[in-house]
């Protein structure tokens, strides 16, 4: 896929699969997607989407629930956010799937076993029992391949999308003669030379703020500074 038939294909997929991955470079919209892309409603018309992004220190209670003081002086439990997708029949959507700690994946792979057979027993004082909620989803995104998954989570993603464009929603905050440096720079493979959609959204806010785009490049590029500007002058020209 190129250009952005990849948002095409998310487009037509997200809502209607239980299990996507996302996978490409940063900075791309991944994540704007699977929150935004068809976001599921719960009864009251709110979006029903549950959003954590994982780090080596994030703990299997932070999907699952735990403990927390009480008013009356004692503890009450606390559905994590997976279990909270779980009961509402909701999208979860796990960022940086691949930085799952070890605590974490264990978790994740239960969460993500196939709907008729998925079930829980919570670590609260019941050991009440759990089913996922008709509805329920998960989108989780990573700027590594899917082999870079252990083989029984990738397995576990039928429907994988590798991402090669940026976002159409965030490429239109960016003036037309730029696109063509703005890709270039975004979607490199070398994370040295890539320059993230977040750092060239801060180039033009100075811009709008009466810097000239000549000092925001030096701001926030440094040594790139002058071969971007030259860059899009020759596409100027």
């Amino acid at each position: 896929m190129s250009n952005n038939d990849c948002w095409k294909m998310i487009a037509s997929v997200l809502g209607k699969t239980r299990r996507t991955l996302l996978y490409g470079p940063p900075g791309t919209g991944k994540t704007y997607s699977a929150v935004k892309q068809s976001t599921p409603l719960d009864m009251d018309g709110k979006a029903n989407v549950y959003q954590i992004t994982m780090t080596e220190d994030t703990a299997a209670a932070n999907l699952e629930g735990f403990y927390k003081p009480a008013k009356d002086g004692g503890f009450e439990w606390h559905d994590g956010i997976a279990i909270q997708a779980w009961r509402n029949g909701g999208r979860l959507v796990i960022n940086e799937i691949d930085h799952a700690s070890p605590d974490a994946m264990t978790f994740l792979h239960a969460i993500l076993d196939d709907q008729d057979i998925a079930m829980l027993t919570l670590n609260n004082d019941n050991k009440e029992t759990v089913r996922p909620a008709e509805g329920f989803q998960v989108v989780a995104t990573t700027n590594s391949p899917p082999e870079s998954l252990p083989l029984a989570l990738k397995d576990r993603f039928p429907v994988k999308i590798y991402v090669d464009s940026i976002h159409p929603k965030a490429m239109e905050k960016f003036p037309d003669e730029w696109h063509g440096v703005i890709n270039d720079t975004t979607l490199v493979e070398d994370d040295e030379e890539r320059i993230s959609v977040r750092a060239w959204t801060e180039f033009f806010a100075l811009q709008d703020k009466g810097f000239t785009a000549e000092t925001a490049a030096q701001l926030i590029f440094a040594d790139k500074a002058e071969e971007l500007i030259d860059a899009v002058t020759l596409a100027r020209a």
